[in-house]
């Protein structure tokens, strides 16, 4: 799949950020060359504007190598359109009309020097913000797994000191069961080498653990997935929508029968993917138009839709389905 808006923009993020002096040498050089050839070739045409010639030379220069590297190349052009691009050839004399050249040759180097360098700022910012999102995100998910595991230590303390065979203990059993099932489903949500297995595999074995960890375990689960590849950003929201969806299904769709039927189908067609959650329960409730039953279940779907750009529709005909179409 081809990234996302914001992994193309984190890629880019990293490689601007990074000066690359000798590349920048390099750019600047060639260009220098390039304006020098087009100067003595059009000779008497380029005067007046000649040193003109030399700004892209300074603007790439600047950009691949950083401001040191940029403000070299714009030193060497402007020795040598001050002493060879006018009359006298290797004087520093200038006449009135070539002095304002040669001023507005520096104001606009300078200026590009200058949004260079706010860019570099801006982007280290942004890049620097982005890192403390992650690891803020990374620290949280820790805390939610150890609070998980605390509380699933509590019962079990609990679930020890009462007859085993007595209603508390049950009640406390089936309280750890799902509170396990639900840090396996939370580390199955924020776990990297997912990217690595197959979809298909992955989401059935997430969904499997949502119904398990539901009041309708009896729930049968269909998972039609083709081979297709994700990067791990989108393969991490893609997941959050399908649980997302599929637990509003066991919350809603079948609370007049302890059973029923969620489809989950992820496919493409015509350049974009489509991601389906359909269950045969009991559909949305009677006059309450699809964009607001279930206000709550359904924003989260739809914010997290919007990082993926997609458009996120329901309908409700024999159940309920939500359908997500983004593109690849």
């Amino acid at each position: 799949m081809r990234q996302t808006a914001t992994a193309r923009t984190a890629y880019i993020f990293r490689h601007l950020r990074r000066d690359r002096p000798w590349l920048g040498l390099a750019a600047g050089a060639m260009l220098f060359v390039i304006a020098a050839a087009l100067r003595w070739s059009f000779g008497g045409l380029t005067e007046g504007f000649g040193p003109m010639l030399f700004l892209p030379a300074v603007l790439l220069a600047g950009l691949l190598g950083g401001i040191r590297v940029g403000l070299s190349v714009a030193a060497i052009c402007t020795l040598i359109a001050w002493t060879w691009f006018f009359a006298p050839y290797g004087t520093f004399i200038l006449q009135p009309r070539q002095e304002i050249a040669m001023a507005t040759f520096l104001f606009t180097a300078g200026l590009e020097l200058y949004v260079i360098r706010i860019l570099n700022v801006t982007i280290n910012d942004l890049s620097e913000a982005r890192e403390r999102s992650n690891t803020m995100f990374r620290e949280l998910q820790h805390r939610v797994a150890n609070n998980l595991q605390f509380v699933a230590g509590l019962l079990l303390g609990q679930r020890k000191g009462l007859d085993k065979d007595s209603v508390g203990a049950m009640a406390l059993g089936a309280a750890l069961t799902r509170l396990e099932l639900m840090a396996r489903v939370h580390r199955r949500l924020h776990d990297p080498a997912s990217v690595d297995r197959p979809i298909g595999e992955y989401l059935d074995e997430l969904c499997r653990d949502l119904i398990r960890a539901s009041d309708v375990p009896r729930t049968r689960l269909i998972v039609e997935i083709e081979p297709l590849v994700l990067d791990l950003e989108t393969l991490m929201t893609l997941s959050l929508i399908v649980a997302e969806a599929v637990t509003n299904s066991l919350k809603h769709a079948f609370r007049q029968k302890d059973d029923g039927t969620i489809l989950v189908r992820f496919e493409e067609k015509d350049h974009r993917y489509v991601l389906t959650v359909a269950d045969d329960g009991s559909g949305l409730p009677a006059g309450l138009p699809a964009a607001r039953s279930e206000s709550l279940g359904q924003g989260i779907l739809k914010s997290l839709a919007s990082q993926l750009r997609g458009k996120l529709t329901f309908e409700s005909c024999s159940g309920t389905t939500m359908r997500l179409v983004f593109p690849d």
